[in-house]
């Protein structure tokens, strides 16, 4: 009898201490995720790379699954267009 309810006990202490800890992780992560100041004026950037990378590589002979049905020179195009719009904007 005394088993079964300390197991009971220590169950459920275990369960709300899982719970707890992802309260406080999954809450840290959002706060991280909402104030991620850290890319700040780089994500255009980053993604005018990503599409002149991927462009290079198909035009090399690498297929990427994500980038299967676009160009290669059209890729490439929008990813100079984006990025020399961006650095435009910024210095206006």
């Amino acid at each position: 009898m005394r088993d079964t309810i300390f197991r009971r006990l220590g169950d459920a202490l275990a369960r709300q201490r899982a719970a707890l800890l992802a309260g406080i992780l999954s809450a840290q992560l959002r706060r991280f995720l909402v104030n991620m100041n850290l890319l700040d004026g780089f994500k255009t950037y980053i993604v005018a790379i990503a599409m002149v990378l991927a462009a290079l590589s198909q035009l090399v002979g690498v297929d990427l699954p994500s980038f299967d049905g676009q160009s290669a020179g059209h890729l490439l195009m929008e990813g100079l267009a984006v990025l020399f719009l961006r650095k435009g904007i910024k210095s206006a």
